[in-house]
């Protein structure tokens, strides 16, 4: 009986050493850090910053002005790729362009090439003149879709950038 409450005491203390060590480990979160976490507006990216608090590694920085026009010019460039990547920065949900080419595969869909640089292809059925002269927008769906639309007009395509 006594060898049970031995064994049986030092199970105990082991695992109360266990959940206690982490929590010695951890440095105290001072008001500005939560402060800085709480300021960030993309909810992704505020999530992260809470969880590196929480396990202890360095305080993350509030963003300085270079990091964030940095960041905003890279906007339109990954438009369409976010996916790819699993998190994302910042997410627009619609982009305007300019059609610098299009033309049709041999299926009858659109395979366009944009002024700044991108290419998309059609990936639905239905059949839309592209005029050179409108004006264009490619516009976020759901659950990683984009459609092509022309401003003033109510038709759209459904589009999937192409990696060049």
């Amino acid at each position: 009986m006594m060898k049970l409450f031995g064994l049986g005491s030092v199970v105990g203390c082991i695992s109360l050493a266990a959940l206690w060590a982490p929590n010695a480990l951890a440095q105290d979160v001072s008001q500005q850090q939560l402060r800085n976490c709480a300021s960030i507006d993309n909810a992704l990216q505020r999530l992260v910053c809470f969880d590196k608090l929480a396990a202890g590694e360095a305080s993350p920085a509030a963003q300085d002005t270079a990091t964030a026009e940095q960041s905003r010019s890279t906007v339109e460039d990954e438009f369409g790729r976010e996916h790819l990547k699993g998190a994302t920065s910042s997410r627009s949900d619609k982009i305007y362009v300019k059609i610098a080419d299009a033309q049709r595969d041999f299926y009858g869909k659109w395979e366009i090439a944009l002024t700044n640089g991108q290419r998309w292809k059609q990936t639905d059925s239905r059949t839309v003149p592209l005029p050179e002269d409108a004006e264009y927008y490619i516009e976020r769906g759901i659950l990683n879709s984009f459609f092509l639309g022309r401003e003033g007009e109510n038709r759209r395509i459904r589009v999937r950038r192409v990696e060049d």
